[in-house]
């Protein structure tokens, strides 16, 4: 099996990394150009569409002088997927691959809690400072500048790079998977999320879920004669009973969490976080209660919204059998939820990412860690992503792929003061160059 250090010899790794180096000030320049447009997602905040638009037209003029042709459509309205496709000379050992990174940001939020104006990009201490420094225009100018490299480096290479700058991506939207709906297939994909050079192979799955538990109103004067002995009241308290499959999520979450196991991931990584719970009176639009302030009555309607994560090597259909059999057979002990079983709805708000996982033996890992060993000076370290990205949707296509990219994300992105290290972004320019040339192949020189 061919690894990048056999397929790029020394003299094209030390032209890709002095390329790195003159072409500094292009990546710093194009970094804070991306983040100047802020490109907060729509679906979470109060801004409309059109900065991801705006931002758009930068990459793709950014594809084009690359010598990419273009497609680009809307996902929703006024918010674009651009796709760059940059033709090799093909052949033998030609593998084609993917480059995907996402524009949107987190919002910004309150720009008295920055040093910095969020959507400034100053640079200060050696960073540049703003919302999505990190996450990920940062990574994404790294990307472009990394082919730049190739090509200043008079490179020709053998398979096809398809370049994927993609909206929608923290609300868990169909960006990624758009670029697959419209026939954007390699032979691998790396996802150039912020990684500090770290090789992901592999992230769990995760499910947004909402369990509704449906009870009787009635007015709380006659309380007692519902809870307590001797009593003949028929109201059942909703709330109540949905505390009650509450607390056995939780016994449920602590189960997995000892007996289920990845060797790149940490123990108790398979949580089931309860991040929303609403009670009310009558039956409910999205999670929602037709009523709720009525303190005064018995509520007949509550809705538990659970965050789910659960391992690379599982199947979805395997966890929502495992999660619904189990709350079937807590409802079961009650005498109310064993006649109105609780109703499980899964992927409310579109989020339903499936897992991601490749060998360890896949020449991809190869060709990773050889391009993380070669910026970082170290052995190269291999982890799982503990959140998850758009590798899902490639994986789901059948394409495998890994997450790696410059940059630190724990502590830093979707937080106050985000940044990204300059030096960070010129080694991550020279590492995705050695790994595009190692997976793609490079053309004999004369």
């Amino acid at each position: 099996m061919q690894t990048a250090e056999r397929l790029v010899d020394a003299a094209v790794v030390e032209r890709l990394r002095q390329a790195a180096q003159d072409l500094e000030g292009e990546t710093v320049a194009l970094t804070q150009e991306l983040v100047r447009i802020p490109t907060e997602n729509p679906k979470l905040t109060k801004m409309p569409a059109g900065a991801e638009a705006e931002c758009q037209d930068v990459i793709e003029a950014r594809f084009r002088a690359l010598g990419c042709t273009t497609e680009r459509w809307d996902v929703y309205p006024g918010r674009p997927d651009v796709v760059g496709t940059l033709q090799g000379e093909r052949g033998e050992g030609a593998r084609s691959l993917i480059l995907n990174g996402h524009i949107d940001v987190v919002p910004g939020g309150d720009p008295a809690a920055w040093t910095y104006p969020p959507f400034a990009a100053e640079i200060a201490d050696g960073k540049i400072w703003g919302r999505g420094a990190v996450d990920m225009k940062g990574p994404i100018a790294a990307m472009i500048v990394a082919i730049e490299a190739i090509q200043r480096a008079g490179i020709r290479l053998l398979g096809d790079v398809i370049l994927e700058s993609v909206v929608d991506e923290e609300a868990g939207g169909p960006g990624t998977s758009q670029t697959v709906e419209h026939g954007y297939r390699a032979d691998a994909a790396i996802v150039v999320e912020p990684t500090d050079f770290v090789v992901q192979p592999v992230e769990g799955g995760l499910e947004w879920l909402r369990v509704v538990v449906r009870g009787r109103s009635g007015h709380s004067a006659y309380r007692y004669r519902s809870v307590h002995a001797g009593g003949q009241g028929t109201a059942v308290n909703a709330i109540e009973k949905a505390a009650k499959i509450l607390a056995a999520v939780q016994e449920l979450e602590r189960h997995w969490g000892v007996h289920k196991r990845h060797p790149l991931l940490p123990a108790g990584i398979t949580t089931i976080n309860p991040g929303v719970i609403m009670g009310g009176t009558g039956g409910g639009v999205d999670g929602i209660p037709n009523v709720v302030t009525a303190v005064s009555t018995f509520p007949d309607y509550c809705a538990l919204e659970l965050s789910m994560k659960y391992l690379p090597s599982e199947e979805t259909a395997n966890v929502r059998a495992e999660f619904e059999d189990y709350i079937s057979r807590v409802a079961a002990t009650d005498p109310w939820l064993r006649e109105h079983p609780p109703e499980i709805e899964w992927g409310i708000r579109g989020v339903s990412f499936p897992p991601a996982e490749i060998p360890m033996d896949h020449p991809l890992i190869q060709v990773l860690s050889e391009a993380s060993e070669q910026a970082v000076g170290a052995p190269a370290v291999i982890e799982g992503m503990e959140a998850v990205t758009d590798l899902a949707w490639l994986a789901g296509a059948g394409i495998p792929g890994a997450i790696f990219g410059p940059g630190k994300l724990v502590g830093n992105a979707h937080g106050d003061n985000e940044h990204i290290a300059i030096a960070d972004l010129t080694k991550g320019v020279f590492a995705l160059a050695l790994a595009v040339c190692g997976w793609c192949g490079v053309a004999a020189e004369g």
